[in-house]
């Protein structure tokens, strides 16, 4: 039986592409912070927010022992500068380098409040209910479109001062997101096909040649049997 060739490309052209690429790929390695008492109270955190309960410091001490059994060579740590990041990024014992750039995205005077409080307040409709997140556009805070350019920022900067290395970045789950649309090509305004990234969880952006992609999206492997 004569099998009909389907296509006349050998090779996939990203496998081409990433085995002539002059350097090994950037790797990007997003971690979310810690568990925190506004996490679990369902309050808007943005830039200000708790530090991390008793489960989220038990929770950056397994994800700082998950990377080092990875058998990854940090080249970088780096770090938002928001309290509840810095003290997850402290659990790995390395230099730290703090950054405004991975900041969570600023909400404004809705910061502190429950999203239920939110939807109730601004009188925000039924459509607003599958991603309140979407629907407004805080005041004193980040509109979507400057926060999706200041996740690109984030990302630029790395490729540039790390090409060819592997960094971590201590981050939350707004710029986990952004930054995985960006990586993959998704508007940041569907962020929310990527579902919500878990307390701890891990992902992985790489880029070679100016060519990006998500390697995978909130790993807790970490985390399971564990209570």
């Amino acid at each position: 039986m004569i099998k009909k060739k389907l296509s006349s490309v050998d090779k996939p052209a990203f496998h081409a592409h990433s085995h002539w690429a002059k350097q090994p790929p950037t790797s990007i390695l997003m971690i979310r912070h810690g568990e925190t008492d506004w996490n679990v109270a369902r309050r808007i955190q943005g830039w200000k927010g708790t530090g991390l309960n008793a489960l989220g410091r038990r929770q950056a001490r397994i994800v700082a022992g998950r990377v080092k059994g990875m058998g990854l060579k940090l080249d970088a740590l780096l770090s938002s500068d928001i309290k509840r990041a810095l003290q997850t990024a402290e659990a790995f014992g390395l230099p730290v380098l703090a950054s405004t750039l991975w900041r969570e995205r600023n909400f404004g005077e809705w910061e502190g409040k429950s999203i239920e409080q939110v939807l109730a307040k601004y009188k925000l409709g039924p459509s607003a209910r599958r991603d309140p997140f979407l629907a407004f556009e805080p005041k004193n805070g980040e509109t979507m479109a400057v926060f999706a350019r200041r996740m690109g920022k984030a990302l630029d900067l790395i490729e540039r001062d790390f090409p060819g290395k592997t960094v971590a970045v201590v981050t939350h789950g707004g710029p986990m997101r952004v930054a995985s649309c960006i990586a993959t090509g998704i508007p940041p305004k569907k962020y929310f096909w990527l579902g919500r990234p878990g307390n701890s969880s891990l992902s992985l952006i790489q880029s070679q040649g100016g060519v990006r992609w998500l390697e995978f999206y909130n790993d807790c492997a970490h985390l399971e049997g564990r209570r």
